[in-house]
């Protein structure tokens, strides 16, 4: 495991943090290509990393994310994850934050529980696999624990974790063909609310955003997130 400041930092040093997380020395070209054994070692590595930005003085919104395949922005072919320390209140973050504080319950377990069974991919080990509704993006897919954790340091299991996301990433490019994705974790900000619940969100990219998604704002979705899910789970049986 290896974990250095980026050397394209998007915020620079004197203001926040840009890191790259290394999961292996072995040339690997996504996170589903880890061994299980890399795989909870990365995650761990993420964790230990999250928890250094979020008590760093300057106050910073720790954002983890994997950008795999140049099509979902990688500059670099070796798999490997992102932690930006930002020095400001990102405007997304920020309003889900709010989402789940204006909430009457906790979004994410009200949409695992209406999921199921259509849009469950998977559920073991204390986690859930599920294609949200509605999808802010075509395929996209959540992973969360399936009791209620506002932190991931609540009771992190890194190998269930690892597990489930190299399983994600690769029926993302068995079943719909991409190879090339992007995952975020959502988690409360350091002091956040308990009521957030988090989670990490992937996406395959199997679209561009162009005029009407950047300029508009308007996504449309190419497969609903019940087919999405159902195409997922035939190929996680036929495996």
């Amino acid at each position: 495991m290896r974990a250095f400041p980026n050397k394209f930092p998007a915020v620079a040093p004197e203001e926040g943090v840009h890191e790259v997380v290394v999961g292996t020395p072995r040339h690997v070209l996504t996170f589903a290509d880890l061994t299980d054994e890399e795989a909870a070692r990365a995650v761990a590595a993420w964790s230990e990393r999250l928890t250094a930005v979020a008590a760093d003085p300057r106050g910073l919104w720790p954002f983890l994310f994997l950008n795999q395949g140049a099509g979902a922005g990688a500059s670099l072919q070796h798999s490997h994850a992102q932690l930006v320390g930002l020095p400001l209140e990102p405007p997304r973050l920020l309003a889900r934050e709010q989402a789940f504080a204006a909430a009457d319950g906790c979004p994410v377990c009200a949409d695992l529980r209406a999921a199921r069974p259509e849009r469950v991919v998977l559920e073991e080990e204390g986690l859930a696999v599920w294609c949200p509704s509605p999808s802010p993006l075509t395929g996209l897919v959540r992973i969360a624990p399936v009791r209620h954790a506002p932190g991931w340091d609540a009771e992190l299991d890194a190998g269930s974790v690892g597990r489930a996301l190299r399983a994600v990433c690769g029926l993302m490019h068995r079943a719909l063909g991409a190879r090339d994705q992007n995952l975020w974790l959502h988690q409360r900000r350091p002091g956040g609310d308990g009521r957030y619940h988090w989670h990490v969100d992937a996406v395959p990219r199997v679209g561009t955003l162009a005029g009407l998604e950047l300029g508009a704002d308007v996504i449309p979705i190419a497969v609903d997130p019940a087919g999405a899910a159902a195409r997922l789970r035939d190929v996680e049986v036929a495996a």
